[in-house]
């Protein structure tokens, strides 16, 4: 105990050392000043370093606090309260000193850094300016020059003066001298760091570097673009050891210092804090060397031998071998801020966690250690069984959080030893065979690296495992499995190498800066376009730049368009520096695609060497001219191959590139001598090439087969060489080169080759194009083969934003600019092209000296003239079957195309039907729907005939038609010779290049298969598209039976298959027809409106039919023009393609040929209506025929008509009458029947007939409205007599709205509102009604909505239209099935309708009311005086509590909730005002008579009289008593209680006492008793006066008298006591209605228990833990004798009846009884009666009039309003009032009116109105969400805001509101709040308040965290104490005594905080737990008034729960403690 005492005392007393030591020695204070501060820094910063600016805050906080404490006069401990606390840490809630376990190390990460963080790291870079520092966990960071070390501060400052005086042009005497001095002292950081060099760093800032953007990017890419993360650190030690003082300095200390000066005996050291210096002897360091030196600002790790404290002196040694071994010790003052990074420490392993291990070192401190940094390097999955809890370790300290107080460690075996882990491998290397040992699932994977020597650990992420998404990595790599990696990068702190597993990565050129080469050639990526130049990124890291004179051929002012951000372009290397990284690039052309060896250096410059180079200047003498590299030399003026006299400026430019030949190079003088005279080719070389030269075909095999090129061995003249062929060079057609790539083998043969190009390695660039290779001869190689205006073949090479460039031989490219590439407008060429597509392309300019030309592709002159793209199609699909080995091809034969054969149908699909070839059973023959013919069936044998094979597929294309089918019949019945071959063609008798007519019959993705009908149906083939057509869909274009145009182009061949192919003519050519089809074609074509024409049925569609008149002419038929009169079901289905149709032209128009065309058709629109067809109707010009469809201006509303179904979206169904006019059928409209409702969609396909009637008409928009309702309304219709809902005479007129009384309409609940609200109905697209919720059903049940639920369907009947107070329109609607309603759908189990058999009285309104009458309904809202109950709509009867029930009702809020169905009956009715009474009592025996004794009344007591009652209540004036025998009450004022001064009634009288009172006073006019109850009053010998019982006439004892009760009596009194003390709680409560209204702030609690609850919930203000912060509400309302009773009720209390006086409580009861036995009285009595109840009306009234009592109509509420129009609680009671009417709109007018009316200056009463406001709209808002937003913002802008956002966050979290807590919107204001008012605690602590009570304590303590960041310093200890409170009410217990630990290991002298502490663990009623407290407790050092406070808490807890042992024990050491003080 005494050594954790002194742990304890020690924490505590370092935090606390500065206060003193200030204010004694001022000179001894920590102050870190630079050696220069600038008087006015620029931009207002500030010249302190953080450490001065705290220390400055709280001196400034100390003395502020002084100055208070005399001021105010307050105690010297409280004065000293605000300075301690200034100086004292809060951080104490993290992982150091919390004791909270952690579940994982955590990984030091970017987003886990701030600002002050110590991290130990390795020197890695080391630059002109700056260092590069390797942290731990892959960090990197940057140290400037200034952060490095004080020197360069201090000479950058001497450097800036001496600038400042020569530009003033002052000298100094010896400036000369001292210029070369600086320069000679000033150190390069090369001089005092060395690369691997371990250093301890501070984090300076955290910064996003923005790239910079480039002038060229787009919106988009400027959006997505990266921000880089950089680290700026600092080596600076007033850093690093910031709050470190002379006295925390002891021998064997391990410190790091800079040496400031070098002496002839040592050095002179800083440690970066002025008031501690060191000195190192030269013996001390290296132990002695001589060759061992420092320099001034070098950086020195040493240990300390000696320390002077008076003078702050420190003896250094360093020695490595001491510094490595030395070992930090616990001493007293030891803090987390004394801890440095690089230090050992002693530690054990506290608990081994998933991803490392917890250890604890220093007996306080606990750090975590990453799997990065354990022992072994390369640790694996069961790494964790070697480390075991309580396990000794030695440790080195790698990072300190200060503000998160977390300490990271490492376990790294060089890394203890102080020396920085080697790198066994180098960035670049691969590793074929690295072994996976260990997979992070999630994370990355570890893998061993073998190398020679051992065996190295790389660590791979997982973003850097795959170029493509792996979904799960555990199950892709398992342990042991061997990969190929690359190392790309090195993580010097944690000994790994950053490897990569992806593909790209390991194959690719460039990974660093040290792999770039002169002359390179390097591909890149734009990401920055600057004036001067681009910024391109080589890769990952290595950046280079473009220099504006670069981008192109020749000089440039402003960057080329060309370098767009994000653009992947082709440089070369110009030069490149690895030690500045710095790389150069060019993207001329000509350097860039020179084959010519480079020039790189001068000792490459041989003589005769040429060689490419571009000029750098122009000068008289000639031109200079830069290589690769900077080499440069001249041309002399006689080698520039220009004419004498003319001047080079006129003929070269700078940057110009030139082709030179080397004369003469002098290396060692760096000088070269060049011409542009080159010497010329050998002929004779040249032709030998001319073999293969390109345009030359030859043949190659495939050698082979990679991504994306085939390499091929060529045969040649002079052997075999290379060829490579591209994957778009495979084929013409795109959809064939995956095909032929996937069969692309070695030893596969190409007979025909295209040599595209020769590279200068005789390397030949070849295509496979079958275009290309037939138009060989006439492809151009030059521009001066090219011919202006003729088409030629080219391939597309590159597709950029000017257009596609058009390649041909030879890289001869052209441009095809975007007005050129298409017909039609183009926004984007690649959405018309592909690179390596085939094209043909029109030359149109041809520039030769420029060597330019442009091009065209418009399909439109760019058209194919013959069938090659066919017919190279076929021959590649025969290609593709042989090269895949397919074998038994000898079906192809039997089943050729043309040719008939037998099959079964096997299978019917919707895309057609499958058909079986009995002879191939293999083969698959399919026929589309448009080949049917008659209808099939499966299993049916059939003929068919042969339209198309595919033999890759084995699918055979068929026909079942029998135009097509009798053609085949007779072909085969021809010679034998066609018989064996099974196919006749008839093509035969065709010739080449003849126009035909032919029909579409398939259409496939490339081609189509086309009958040709004047042939005989011979089947012919043509291409769907064109060469610069191909990425059209083929099946937008055509469609089967098409009629088309062709031209023969072959009349087959064994290459194509023996198919007849065809070219596609332009739409305006026409075939060659005879005479007679010409006439008969110009015949058809002719056809008039009004002809009656036989047409053919070719396609069925949705909505209408695709017929052809004779052949050519096409036309369709509208489903509005099939029949005339309405019949059930689709029209379309009773036709069939190929059937034959007759109608009458009604239309003719121009419609497009095929969609996405230009091309358009004249089609017939014809009608098949029988009406429409008679021979002698006829259409004159420009009128309609007789019979047609109506237009919009014929139809009527009401009119009845036929439409037809065209869709069916959401809630609406779209229906045509005529083609071009159309309508639309609501849901609701479509049935009163709620399960047709239900079914709308199924109701309505498409196509389907509805006969519906015209609801409107917009003529705007040329629609219709549709109902189906109106048609059958009047069969529906029910009649009965339901009175007017808002009273009579409202329904005398007539309401001009759509709907009427009586209606039955379909309807769709959209909104069950809670209670008695019932529901809200949509019955029209935007109309709703209502549904009282005594109109929901005939048979009623308790809660009527909870059947309910919205979006159900109803049935429902119209019961009244009238309009609301606002003037909108009001329906009223019923479900009752008697009624002609149906919510038989909703109604629940058991629940039956009736109609009428029910015994109670079902009513309508008023008038059906009498008295005496049984009648049911349902509750609306209750309170403690009784509850509403709603009859029918606007009927509501009170009943008063005393009517509630025979028995005693304790909470009728409880036993009467909103919805419960009662049954009662009528006691009275007044018509007039619309009161209703009503009893819910059962029926009950007659009361036997009573004796005159109870029937005491007001009369006949008599002053002096002595009588026994009972205390009624007890209140601080005096206490009221129950006369018994007596339903009076008098009053015993607190004077008359006893003879002398009572100050607290209720300590000597409680509720319930039997007492004995003297009547003292008798006020007759009031009805007033006052008793008393001194004992004066009562001689000794007087005797007691007892009540007797008449009954039994005994005579009560007093032993016997508290006994003794009287039933009735009893139950009354007990019933007044309830009553009288309701009325003291609920003076705090509010009625239902009101409670969804408003909750005012502070009048939530129902009693002193909840009161109290939520004080604690609160928390308490630790501040003032000594002050009561209970407040009392004391209410006086009841209290006769007070003048103004004082209102603390909230303002929405709804009296149900008048204040009663004393005495009579019980005559309201009394009157009920006379009532009930009115009719047995004599007439004298009933006018007795009668005039008691007019004196009663009258004195109600007269209350009214003064206040008294509540408003009950809207006319008593405007009266009230006008007479307090300020007051807040009349306006709410208002809103209330109407609610419970069910008026909530008016309720609404009502709040906008009060926020109007009230005066400004009342910012309380309008604050109360607003948040009355938000209760209405978050219960009735629609929807309550977005209601309760907009009427927020409007408050916010007249309102407190946080004020406001409490009292929202408070109705969401409201336990009572109908939909309960609304949590998810708590969520989000709680948010919104703790970052508006971040710096509040209460914001912060009610969040957390909100999380614990929830069960979410994970999310609390990230919150407390997270207000500890935000909230100022001096609210740190109030949040985080009220936290820890509310996590022992609410929380967990553990976490709570986890937060309490650490704020009294910070502050172990804070009593409050312990008596607290104490409190919460004696709540818990942990004996051992609490007494283990208490012993720590009273070991403290504390004054004695305050160590006696704790022992009398001690001693009070012992004597409450122990034994005298205990009680003995806690004295002794009390006595003990006081000894030791007197000693």
């Amino acid at each position: 105990m005494a050594g954790k005492r002194k742990s304890e005392d020690g924490a505590g007393s370092v935090a606390g050392k500065k206060r003193p030591a200030q204010e004694a020695e001022p000179e001894a204070k920590p102050a870190f000043k630079r050696t220069e501060e600038e008087d006015f820094p620029r931009g207002g910063a500030s010249t302190l370093t953080p450490a001065e600016i705290r220390e400055a805050r709280e001196e400034a906080d100390a003395e502020f606090e002084k100055e208070k404490g005399k001021k105010s006069g307050k105690k010297r401990g409280e004065g000293k309260k605000g300075k301690r606390d200034a100086g004292e840490d809060d951080g104490f809630h993290g992982s150091i000193l919390s004791g909270k376990l952690q579940k994982s190390a955590e990984f030091l990460r970017y987003k886990s850094l701030v600002v002050g963080m110590k991290i130990w790291g390795a020197v890695a870079e080391i630059n002109k300016k700056d260092m590069v520092i390797s942290l731990p966990g892959g960090l990197r960071g940057f140290v400037s020059a200034e952060d490095a070390s004080e020197v360069f501060e201090s000479t950058k400052g001497q450097s800036n003066k001496a600038k400042k005086q020569k530009k003033s042009g002052k000298k100094a005497e010896n400036n000369d001298t001292d210029a070369v001095d600086l320069d000679k002292e000033v150190p390069h950081l090369s001089d005092l760091f060395s690369l691997g060099q371990l250093v301890a760093c501070t984090v300076r800032k955290l910064e996003l570097v923005q790239e910079k953007k480039g002038r060229a990017k787009t919106e988009k890419e400027g959006k997505n673009e990266k921000k880089g993360r950089r680290i700026e650190l600092s080596l600076r030690l007033n850093y690093l050891y910031d709050g470190l003082s002379i006295e925390a300095v002891h021998e064997g200390q391990a410190l790091s210092a800079v040496v400031t000066s070098i002496e002839d005996h040592g050095y002179l050291l800083s440690f970066g804090i002025p008031a501690i210096s060191g000195f190192l002897l030269r013996s001390n360091y290296m132990d002695g060397k001589e060759s061992a030196k420092l320099r001034k600002g070098q950086l020195v790790q040493g240990v300390v031998i000696s320390v002077d404290k008076k003078r702050g002196a420190v003896g250094l040694k360093a020695n490595p071998g001491l510094v490595a071994s030395n070992m930090v010790k616990e001493f007293v003052g030891l803090t987390v801020e004394l801890l440095t990074p690089g230090v050992m420490v002693n530690a054990r392993v506290r608990a081994v966690l998933k991803n490392g291990l917890l250890l604890s070192f220093l007996t306080y401190f606990t750090g975590t250690v990453d799997i990065f940094h354990l022992e072994d390097p390369l640790p694996g999955a069961d790494w964790s069984k070697k480390y075991s809890e309580n396990q000794r370790l030695k440790a080195r300290i790698l990072y300190i959080d200060p503000v998160a107080k977390t300490v990271g460690l490492t376990l790294n075996p060089q890394l203890i030893n102080n020396v920085a882990p080697a790198m066994a491998v180098d960035v670049g290397n691969v590793f074929k065979d690295a072994i996976v040992r260990r997979v992070d699932a999630t994370v990355g994977m570890l893998l061993e690296l073998p190398t020679k020597e051992s065996q190295a650990a790389g660590y791979v992420h997982i973003s850097n495992v795959s170029d493509e998404h792996i979904a799960k990595l555990e199950k892709k790599y398992t342990e042991g499995k061997k990969v190929r990696a690359r190392v790309i990068g090195h993580r010097a702190m944690d000994a790994l190498a950053i490897v990569s597993l992806k593909e790209s990565v390991v194959e690719q050129l460039l990974l660093s800066h040290a792999d770039v080469k002169p002359a390179m050639n390097v591909s890149g990526t734009v990401v920055s376009v600057e004036p001067y130049g681009a910024l391109v990124q080589l890769a990952e890291g290595v950046k280079a730049l473009c220099p504006l004179q670069h981008m192109s051929e020749f000089q440039r002012s402003i960057p080329s368009t060309k370098f767009q951000v994000g653009a992947k372009l082709k440089f070369r290397v110009l030069t490149c520096d690895h030690e500045t990284k710095k790389i150069v690039l060019t993207h001329k052309k000509t350097m860039i695609s020179s084959k010519l060896n480079p020039l790189v250096s001068y000792e490459d410059a041989v003589e005769g060497l040429v060689t490419h180079g571009f000029i750098t200047g122009v000068e008289d003498i000639g031109c200079f001219v830069t290589f690769y590299n900077d080499v440069k030399g001249l041309v002399h003026k006689s080698a520039l191959g220009i004419e004498a006299g003319v001047k080079a400026e006129t003929v070269f430019q700078l940057g110009q590139s030139v082709k030179c030949r080397v004369l003469r190079s002098d290396p060692s003088a760096r000088r070269l001598s060049l011409s542009f005279i080159t010497t010329p080719r050998d002929s004779a070389s040249e032709g030998d090439a001319d073999d293969v030269k390109p345009g030359k075909i030859v043949a190659g095999t495939v050698a082979h087969v990679s991504d994306s090129v085939v390499i091929l061995d060529i045969s040649t003249a002079k052997g075999s060489v290379k060829g490579y062929l591209t994957f778009p060079h495979l084929s013409d057609n795109l959809g064939h080169i995956d095909q032929l790539k996937a069969v692309m083998k070695v030893g596969v043969q190409f007979d025909q080759l295209l040599i595209l190009e020769v590279t200068d390695k005789q390397k030949l660039i070849v295509s496979a194009k079958h275009s290309m290779l037939q138009a060989a001869s006439s492809l151009p190689s030059d521009i001066s083969q090219l011919l202006p205006q003729s088409v030629i073949p080219g391939f597309i090479a590159n597709i950029t934003d000017r257009g596609c460039f058009v390649r041909f031989l030879g890289r001869l490219t052209g441009l095809a600019s975007i007005p050129q590439v298409a017909d039609e407008f183009v926004s984007d060429p690649n959405n018309h092209f592909k690179i390596g597509q085939s094209v043909r392309a029109q030359v149109l300019e041809v520039h030769h000296d420029t060597g330019k030309f442009s091009l065209c592709l418009k399909q439109s002159v760019c058209f194919s003239t013959d069938a090659s793209l066919i017919h190279g199609y076929f021959l590649e699909e025969e290609k593709i079957v042989d090269s895949s080995g397919a074998s038994n091809l000898e079906w192809t034969e039997s089943l050729a195309i043309g040719t008939c054969t037998a099959g079964e149908v096997q299978e019917i699909k919707d895309y057609g039907v499958i058909i079986k070839i009995p002879s191939h059973n293999d083969i698959v023959g399919f026929v589309t729907h448009y080949q049917l013919g008659d209808p099939v069936e499966v299993g049916k044998s059939v003929q068919a005939r042969v339209l198309d094979v595919v033999k890759a597929d084995g699918i055979v294309d068929l026909t079942l038609r029998p135009e097509l089918l009798e053609v085949g019949k007779q072909e085969t019945t021809k010679s034998k010779k066609e018989k064996n071959n099974k196919r006749a063609n008839p093509a035969t008798t065709l010739e080449l290049h003849e126009k035909v007519a032919a029909v579409v019959e398939l259409v496939k993705d490339t081609y189509l298969v086309l009958s040709l009908p004047e042939q005989g149906n011979a089947i012919g083939f043509a291409a769907a598209g064109d060469y610069n057509s191909q990425q059209q869909d083929s099946h937008q274009r055509y469609k089967p039976g098409q009629r088309v145009v062709a031209t023969v182009e072959n009349l087959g061949d064994k290459a194509s298959g023996q198919r007849l192919l065809l070219l596609l003519s332009k739409p305006d050519d026409a075939p060659q027809t005879t005479p007679r089809s010409a006439k008969k074609s110009r015949k058809e074509s002719k056809k008039e409106i009004g002809t009656v024409v036989d047409a053919e049925v070719v396609a069925i569609e949705k909505l209408q039919l695709i017929v052809r008149v004779g052949t050519t002419v096409e036309g369709r038929v509208h489903i509005t023009e099939i029949m005339d009169q309405f019949e059930k079901g689709n029209p379309l289905s009773h036709f069939k393609v190929g059937q034959m149709v007759k109608g009458r032209v009604v239309q003719k128009v121009r419609a497009v040929k095929t969609p996405g065309s230009s091309e358009q058709i004249h089609v017939l629109e014809l009608s098949l209506r029988p009406s429409q067809l008679p021979d002698t109707l006829e259409a004159g010009a420009g009128r309609a025929l007789p019979g047609a469809l109506p237009s919009i201006k014929e139809i009527t509303p009401g009119q009845v008509v036929k439409a037809y179904v065209q869709e069916v979206k959401n809630d609406w169904a779209w229906l045509l009458v005529a083609p071009h006019l159309r309508g639309r059928l609501f849901l609701l409209d479509s049935s009163s029947d709620p399960s047709e409702l239900g079914k709308f969609t199924e109701r309505f396909p498409i196509g389907t007939a509805v006969s519906c009637r015209v609801k409107a008409i917009d003529h705007e928009k040329q629609t219709l409205d549709f109902t189906l309702r109106d048609s059958l309304q009047q069969e529906k219709k029910t009649e009965f007599h339901v009175p007017p809902m808002g009273g009579e005479g409202e329904n005398d007129q007539k309401q001009d709205v759509a709907f009427q009384k009586g209606d039955i309409l379909g309807g769709r609940v959209a909104r069950v509102n809670p209670g008695v609200g019932g529901l809200s109905i949509q019955i029209a697209p935007a109309v709703f009604g209502r549904v009282h919720v005594t109109h929901l059903s005939d048979s009623w049940k308790d809660d009527p909505v909870a059947g309910f639920k919205e979006g159900q369907f109803v049935r429902c009947v119209v019961l009244e239209v009238g309009k609301s107070a606002t003037g909108k329109t009001q329906i009223d609607l019923t479900l009752r099935k008697s009624l002609g309603g149906l919510a038989a759908a909703n109604l629940r189990e058991g629940d039956t309708d009736t109609d009428g058999s029910s015994k109670v009285v079902n009513m309508y309104s008023i008038k059906d009311l009498k008295k005496d009458l049984e009648v049911q309904g349902f509750v609306k809202s209750a309170t403690s005086k009784g509850c509403f109950v709603t009859l029918a709509p606007n009927v509501d009867a009170r009943v008063l509590i005393s009517n509630l029930s025979n028995s005693f009702v304790k909470e009728p809020a409880e036993s009467f909730p909103p919805g419960k169905l009662v049954t009662g009956r009528i006691l009275s009715v007044e018509p007039l005002s619309g009161r209703v009474e009503m009893s819910l009592k059962g029926p009950s025996e007659k009361k036997k008579p009573t004796s005159n004794i109870l029937g005491r009344r007001f009369g006949d007591f008599k002053e002096g009289e002595v009588v026994f009652g009972t205390i009624k209540r007890i209140e601080k004036f005096g206490m009221f008593v129950t006369v018994e025998q007596s339903s009076v009450v008098g009053m015993c004022h607190v004077s008359e209680i006893a003879d002398h001064y009572v100050k607290d009634v209720d300590k000597h009288y409680k509720v319930g006492d039997r007492v004995r009172a003297r009547v003292v006073k008798i006020d007759t006019a009031n009805e007033r008793i006052s008793l008393g109850l001194k004992e004066s009053y009562f001689p000794e010998t007087e005797k007691l006066v007892e009540p007797v019982s008449e009954e039994d006439g005994m005579e009560i004892t007093n032993e016997q008298e508290t006994n003794v009760t009287f039933v009735d009596d009893a139950e009354e009194s007990q019933e007044d006591d309830e009553d009288d003390e309701d009325d003291e709680d609920d003076k705090d409560d509010e009625n239902e209605d009101e409670e969804k209204l408003v909750e005012l702030q502070g009048a939530q609690s129902d009693n002193e228990e909840s009161e109290d609850e939520s004080e604690e919930e609160n928390g308490v203000d630790l501040d003032d833990l000594d002050e009561d912060d209970e407040e009392e509400n004391d209410s006086e309302d009841d209290i006769p004798e007070t003048g103004a009773a004082t209102l603390v009720a909230p303002p929405l209390e709804v009296k149900l009846e008048e204040e009663s006086r004393p005495g009579n409580d019980s005559e309201e009861e009394e009157e009920d009884e006379e009532s009930e036995d009115a009719k047995k009285l004599t007439k004298r009595a009933k006018k007795r009666l009668k005039e008691q109840r007019e004196a009663e009306i009258t004195a109600a009234e007269e209350k009214r009039l003064k206040g008294d009592q509540a408003p009950e109509t809207v006319d008593e509420f405007e009266a009230l309003v006008r007479t307090s129009p300020n007051s807040s609680l009349v306006w709410i009671k208002y809103m209330a009032f109407l609610v419970q009417l069910a008026d909530v709109d008016k309720a609404r007018a009502i709040a906008e009116r009060a926020l109007q009316t009230i005066n400004y200056r009342e910012e309380g009463e309008k604050m109360n109105v607003w948040i009355a406001y938000l209760n209405l709209e978050n219960v009735y808002g629609n929807p309550p969400k977005e209601a309760v937003l907009t009427l927020f913002n409007r408050a916010l802008q007249y309102n407190d805001p946080k004020k406001l956002y409490f009292a929202l966050l408070g109705i969401y979290e409201n336990l009572r509101q109908p939909q309960g807590p609304q949590h998810d919107m708590v969520d989000q204001l709680l948010k919104t709040m703790t970052r508006k008012f971040n710096t509040s605690a209460k914001v912060w602590l009610r969040q957390i308040q909100s999380l614990l009570a929830r069960d979410m304590g994970d999310a609390a303590h990230k919150a407390l965290d997270q207000s500890l960041l935000s909230l100022p310093r001096r609210k740190h200890i109030k949040v985080i104490s009220r936290a820890a409170l509310l996590e022992f009410k609410t929380g967990s217990v553990e976490r709570a005594r986890s937060i309490f630990e650490g704020i009294l290991r910070n502050y172990p002298k804070r009593v409050d905080l312990w008596s607290v502490y104490l409190d919460q663990e004696i709540r818990v009623g942990e004996v051992p737990v609490i007494r283990a407290l208490f012993e720590r407790v009273i070991c403290l050092e504390l004054p004695p008034r305050k160590m006696k406070f704790l022992f009398k808490k001690y001693l009070d807890y012992e004597k409450a729960h122990g034994d005298e042992e205990r009680i003995e024990h806690v004295k002794r050491k009390a006595m003990e403690y006081v000894d030791t003080k007197l000693g």
